[in-house]
C-alpha cells in the first residue's frame, strides 16, 4: 500500500513540473525576439515610397525657397533653393509642408511655393537687390515681339510677366532706363510719365 501510494505521489509530482510546458504551446506564448527590442520602430518608408512627383519653386519677388529638417518653420535651416530649381515632391504632410529631394539636398519646404510647370524667364519676380541704378538715365527703343508684328512687350508694374500691365508698348518706343537688373529694366515712359518693368530681351540701343 505504501509502495502505491508513493508511486502515486511521484505520478502527480511529474504532472505538474510539465504542466507549464504544455501552457506555452497551448496559448501561442512567443519568447521575446532578441534582436527587435521592445520600442523597436521600423525605418520610416513614407518618405522612401511617396508621390515622386517633380514641381519647380516660384517664390514671390524671386527669393529662394528655405529648405528645413522639420516641416515647420522652427525647423533647422538645410540650404536655400533659387526659384526655377526642379525638385521631387516625395511625399506630403498634411500641413502645407512637403518632403523633397533635389539634387543631393533632402528636406521640407512650403508647398505653395511649388508649381507644377517650369516658370518661364520672365514669370519670376526678379529681386530688388538685382537692379542697379544707373548714373546716367539713357534710352533703348522696344523690339517687336517677332518678325511679323509691330507689337512689343508690356511695361509692366512688376518685374514679373504676369504682372499688371501699364500699357501694351510697340515696337520701336523710346524708353529711358532708370536702373538695370539681370533680366527686367527699370524704365520711364514718356507717354505715361510712370515708371514700370520692360523685359531686358526687348530692349536694344541704337
Amino acid at each position: 500500500m505504501k509502495k502505491l501510494i508513493s508511486a502515486i505521489l511521484i505520478l502527480v509530482t511529474v504532472f505538474s513540473l510539465m504542466i507549464p510546458a504544455f501552457a506555452d504551446h497551448a496559448t501561442g506564448f512567443n519568447p521575446p525576439d532578441t534582436d527587435h527590442p521592445t520600442g523597436f520602430n521600423p525605418p520610416e518608408t513614407d518618405h522612401a515610397t511617396g508621390f515622386g512627383i517633380d514641381m519647380w519653386v516660384n517664390c514671390p519677388d524671386g527669393y529662394g525657397l528655405n529648405v528645413r529638417k522639420e516641416p515647420a518653420l522652427s525647423g533647422k535651416f538645410i540650404t536655400q533653393l533659387d526659384c526655377g530649381t526642379k525638385v521631387t515632391v516625395l511625399s506630403d504632410c498634411g500641413n502645407g509642408w512637403v518632403y523633397i529631394s533635389s539634387g543631393n539636398v533632402n528636406g521640407y519646404v512650403m508647398r505653395k511655393f511649388l508649381q507644377g510647370t517650369k516658370p518661364g524667364k520672365y514669370e519670376i519676380t526678379e529681386r530688388e537687390d538685382h537692379f542697379v541704378a544707373v548714373s546716367s538715365p539713357y534710352f533703348v527703343f522696344t523690339k517687336a515681339l517677332n518678325d511679323r508684328t509691330t507689337e512689343s512687350v508690356g511695361l509692366r508694374v512688376r518685374p514679373n510677366k504676369t504682372s499688371q500691365a501699364i500699357r501694351r508698348l510697340a515696337a520701336g518706343e523710346e524708353l529711358e532706363v532708370i536702373a538695370r537688373g539681370q533680366v527686367w529694366s527699370q524704365v520711364l515712359d514718356p507717354v505715361t510719365g510712370k515708371t514700370g518693368f520692360v523685359a531686358n530681351d526687348y530692349l536694344m540701343i541704337l
